[in-house]
């Protein structure tokens, strides 16, 4: 079971490999045929609660440590369920908006793990942040308390492969009566029982069976975990057995402090090392030794030891530190468990299995990263062809002119810069003049080789949503940005969607675009991809590449602001072609409150936080990635873009020839 904890720290760090996710889908379904094995789950489609209520009076700090994973990590299942591949579809985008929702992407002060966190602070209970990876390490939380955490990550890394299960057990969990740890707003949870109920709804040829089955492990799962708790809330540990716990939790990280600290003729490094099993024995002797005063506990060297200016202060909380005194006095004393740590044992790393350059066409490679649930799917090609889109865009920058040119950061400077491009933008517009050299057949041929990159619009950005906690103003602002892109749970204004109806409208009739078929479409240029293939991958690989997203991003939602997008306007008017997809782009991208704005905004963050913790130096360098990202868009759109040149408007308008 400790295995559990290590896997949950693989799964949400981002360093899940395939044999980690692997891993996680034989412990989902291990999980599933136990549950569906015992049976006997409430009712499904109703408020339901688990029959076993721990008491709040008796294990209070208890329960919430055992309650803590999971609720932390509440809609964390979610995060991932709109993909690129699957975004447009109705269920997806409500599930979307449901997860918004839970985080607080609005509201902060709305977000169920957030306000689970703050009953955690009242309680005196103290635990890491999710993100970081100590939280997974904290002796204060029982191994019991990570099943039902590790079958949310897994969900996490396989929505597509458990979407059915995924309905079943967010429907489950929506379903939920609260009780006393849960900070309930009861308008807040009708609407998002709403979108659960709408997200299954939207789904008319589901499996049944399946959902059931996902509303049967959610109901299980949590059922387990309180009747676990409420169990060791009830039994009173003697103070012996209490010590043994503290010990079995801390000993690995004192190893190698108490060289110099002798019991019995032996340092006690050498006890630690040996009580590995059983620390039975080291109790027994260090109670006995002159670090124990049975007649006054509180002057005990050990107790003194853990008090201000002790060798071991901050090592024992108040709790622990009561139970040594405890035990001190009386090993047969009854004590509060609440205190308790588990052994945490690592679990042996997973073998990682051999790499594979992946497909080897770009456009082999476009379906399988629309194909990717995981970053542990990516295929290695993608990454090569991240980093070399980069590199050529670091060779570029020292020969860039006007505003692509490079420059020293400074909040003033950047503020500066982004408003010339923006007045230099709007300046170049002028209405159109009479006669057109473009024709509507170079329109229909430009939207048909813009389709590969506009259905996966918002994709550079599909790994920001993560937990709760680790959604700061930064992550915040890019994740309102991803969910604009996707409509808000709204399908109708979903960009995909949008540019779906254009094509629709010229009579532009393509293959599902996750496909082989579309890839394959001989309509599409090969230059068609290499936009698509760079934002998919990099949006897979987030963490390794935050500065240059952070850069991309910004160039994304700038380009075309101002004459760009109100020249296309005018031309597909002319032509008698809805703009709505470029309106919509013009609109919301907006400098003022718009996409635009948070671009810029979120690197003005990111600089501040890099100054307070790197320095000048560290911020230099982060500026030259994140100024590298910006240019990486015209890197990635010089081959097409070349064919978008009015020279070559003939050899675009054959490719509709075939339409």
């Amino acid at each position: 079971m400790n295995s559990l904890r290590g896997l949950c720290r693989t799964l949400l760090h981002d360093r899940a490999d395939a044999a980690a996710v692997q891993a996680a889908e034989e412990y989902f379904e291990s999980a599933l045929a136990e549950a569906l094995r015992k049976g006997s789950s409430p009712q499904f489609g109703q408020p339901w609660s688990p029959q076993v209520q721990p008491d709040p009076e008796s294990g209070h700090r208890t329960v919430l440590l055992a309650l803590a994973p999971t609720l932390l990590l509440d809609g964390i299942w979610l995060s991932r369920v709109a993909q690129p591949a699957t975004a447009h579809h109705p269920a997806e985008c409500r599930l979307l908006e449901l997860y918004c929702r839970i985080v607080g992407l609005d509201d902060p002060a709305a977000s169920v793990p957030l306000r689970f966190r703050a009953r955690l602070v009242l309680a005196g209970v103290y635990l890491p942040p999710v993100a970081d990876p100590g939280f997974f390490l904290a002796p204060g939380i029982p191994d019991f308390a990570w099943p039902q955490p590790a079958a949310q990550l897994c969900l996490l890394h396989r929505p597509r492969s458990y979407f059915p299960e995924l309905l079943g057990y967010t429907l489950a969990r929506s379903l939920r009566e609260p009780d006393w740890w849960d900070d309930h707003d009861p308008a807040e949870a009708e609407r998002c029982l709403a979108l659960a109920r709408s997200a299954l709804e939207a789904c008319p040829d589901r499996d049944e069976q399946r959902v059931h089955a996902g509303w049967t492990l959610y109901c299980a799962l949590f059922a387990g975990l309180l009747g676990e708790a409420a169990d060791q809330s009830s039994r009173r540990l003697t103070a012996r057995e209490a010590m043994v716990r503290i010990v079995q939790a801390k000993r690995a990280h004192a190893l190698g402090h108490h060289g110099g600290v002798m019991l019995a003729e032996r340092s006690l490094d050498r006890w630690l090392a040996e009580a590995c099993s059983d620390p039975g024995p080291l109790l027994d002797i260090l109670r006995d030794s002159p670090f124990a005063d049975r007649v006054c506990p509180a002057g005990s060297r050990l107790i003194r030891a853990m008090d201000f200016g002790g060798p071991m202060f901050g090592v024992f909380d108040a709790a622990e530190r009561q139970i040594c005194l405890d035990w001190i006095e009386d090993g047969d004393r009854n004590v509060s468990p609440s205190a308790n740590g588990s052994a945490y044992v690592p679990s042996k790393a997973a073998p990682k299995p051999s790499q594979h350059p992946g497909p080897r066409s770009k456009r082999a490679l476009y379906t399988a990263l629309l194909q990717a649930e995981s970053p542990a799917d990516m295929p290695d090609r993608a990454t090569q062809a991240v980093e070399r889109i980069l590199r050529i865009a670091r060779i570029a920058m020292p020969f860039q002119r006007a505003y692509h040119r490079f420059f020293p950061y400074d909040e003033a400077a950047f503020h500066a810069r982004i408003e010339a491009i923006h007045r230099h933008e709007i300046g170049r517009y002028r209405p159109l003049a009479a006669p057109l050299r473009i024709g509507k057949d170079y329109c229909h041929g430009v939207i048909l080789q813009l389709a590969p990159a506009i259905l996966v619009d918002g994709c550079w950005l599909a790994g920001i949503a993560t937990a709760a906690e680790s959604l700061d103003t930064l992550n915040r602002h890019l994740m309102k940005i991803y969910a604009d892109e996707l409509g808000n749970g709204r399908p109708e204004r979903n960009h995909p969607n949008v540019y779906r109806r254009l094509l629709a409208d010229l009579g532009i009739e393509l293959p599902p675009f996750d496909s082989d078929a579309f890839a394959a479409d001989p309509r599409f240029l090969d230059a068609a991809f290499d936009i698509p293939i760079y934002l998919l991958a990099i949006g897979q690989r987030t963490h390794s590449y935050f500065p240059e997203l952070l850069g991309l991003n910004l160039a994304i939602e700038l380009s075309g602001l101002g004459a760009g997008y109100m020249r296309a306007i005018d031309m597909l008017l002319h032509h008698g072609i809805d703009p709505s997809i470029v309106q919509l782009h013009l609109s919301i991208d907006n400098l003022a409150s718009g996409h635009a704005a948070r671009a810029r905004d979120a690197i003005v963050i990111y600089m501040d936080e890099m100054g307070r913790k790197g320095g000048p130096e560290i911020s230099r360098r982060i500026w030259k990635r994140i100024w590298t990202g910006y240019l990486s868009l015209n890197i990635a759109a010089l081959a097409l873009g070349f064919r978008f040149q009015p020279s070559q408007a003939g050899r675009l308008a054959s490719q509709t020839e075939r339409l």
